[in-house]
């Protein structure tokens, strides 16, 4: 059975601006009183953007059997009181109260619906197909946005209007307690075609370059986020970068990033396979470092032998020799080896 609530009216109470700190009447003192000390009051980093000035924002939720951690992520979103906001949430048909969750929560999105769908990239496309904001981003139902974080983003945009892409830093959160602060690598452009350092809920871009590219692709799983970082690289789409920790990022058993190991693996040799130097070369490098050496522990073992150490840098010589330093250095499947291998990992 599909639920489905139409689109209300643009202006949404909960998500409007908080009243002035000075919209009540002020006294005047009495003539003997003894005057008040006024004190330096810091003002909000976007008290200079006017509100007319901030473009909407489309936000896509996509979302299965959500209903514990989706309240999270949609108070992130109301808390962040932007005044152009556009809450898109898609539901794959979820029967364990994610529905009862979006039914609390209708007064604040303006769009959502419940029914089966092909996965996660299908239900984020069925929600840009629903957006008419000037800028696109998507926040799982996970995840949070931390307070201020559209309007620093929006203000990038509004400083940067040759930028289509404004990313950030994050906030990741294990399930042992375990946190790591990211912000955007210095060369997490030049890199993008081996390496993914984009934090995707930290990240945001015009629908303009959106709706050039077309629809997210639906042939990968856990890496479509960083497939959509290369082609709008490769369409020539301008990236910029905040130092700014936007969002929360949190990695669980039931997180496809946290569980992929091998899928995950084999997803990052196709995209380094169609856009990776060498003419895709570097791929089968990578996957040969992976099957190789990774999975039996070359790369976080402390008690390899002397003479596993010693061939192993012989090989890593050898092929930084013909494929380069730089492009040898950037592997970083590890993290997919270790889940692979049922290790705890943190970074990826």
């Amino acid at each position: 059975m599909t639920e489905k609530l139409s689109q209300k009216p643009l202006h949404v109470a909960s998500l409007s601006q908080p009243p002035s700190a000075h919209s009540d009447p002020i006294k005047a003192p009495a003539p003997d009183a003894t005057p008040a000390i006024k004190k330096r009051v810091r003002r909000d980093w976007a008290d200079d953007v006017a509100v007319e000035d901030l473009p909407r924002i489309s936000m896509v939720v996509p979302c299965f059997r959500a209903a514990e951690t989706l309240p999270r992520t949609l108070e992130s979103l109301k808390d962040q009181k932007y005044p152009n906001l556009q809450i898109i949430v898609i539901d794959g048909h979820s029967e364990d109260g994610t529905i009862e969750v979006l039914e609390d929560y209708q007064d604040m999105i303006d769009y959502w619906i419940s029914e089966p769908d092909k996965g996660q990239v299908d239900a984020i496309n069925k929600g840009f197909d629903q957006a008419d904001g000037e800028i696109y981003g998507w926040l799982c139902a996970d995840d949070s946005l931390r307070p201020g974080a559209l309007r620093r983003l929006a203000r990038e945009f509004l400083r940067r209007p040759d930028a289509d892409v404004v990313t950030s830093g994050c906030l990741r959160v294990f399930d042992d307690g375990t946190e790591v602060r990211t912000q955007p690598d210095p060369k997490y452009y030049d890199d993008l075609f081996i390496k993914n350092t984009i934090e995707q809920p930290s990240t945001l871009w015009r629908a303009s370059l959106h709706k050039s590219i077309g629809p997210v692709s639906n042939r990968l799983r856990y890496a479509f986020d960083w497939e959509l970082w290369c082609k709008f690289k490769a369409a020539g789409a301008v990236f910029t970068s905040l130092p700014s920790v936007t969002s929360i990022y949190y990695f669980s058993d039931s997180n496809l990033t946290s569980t992929g190991g091998r899928k995950i693996a084999d997803e990052m040799f196709k995209i380094v396979a169609d856009y990776g130097p060498h003419n895709g070369k570097l791929a089968k490098v990578y996957m040969r470092l992976y099957k190789r050496y990774d999975l039996k522990g070359y790369y976080d073992a402390e008690n390899m032998s002397m003479r596993s150490k010693f061939w192993f840098r012989v090989s890593l010589w050898l092929l930084r020799k013909r494929y380069g330093v730089r492009n040898l250095n950037l592997y970083n499947w590890n993290f997919a080896s270790r889940q692979e291998r049922g290790l705890t990992w943190t970074t990826g």
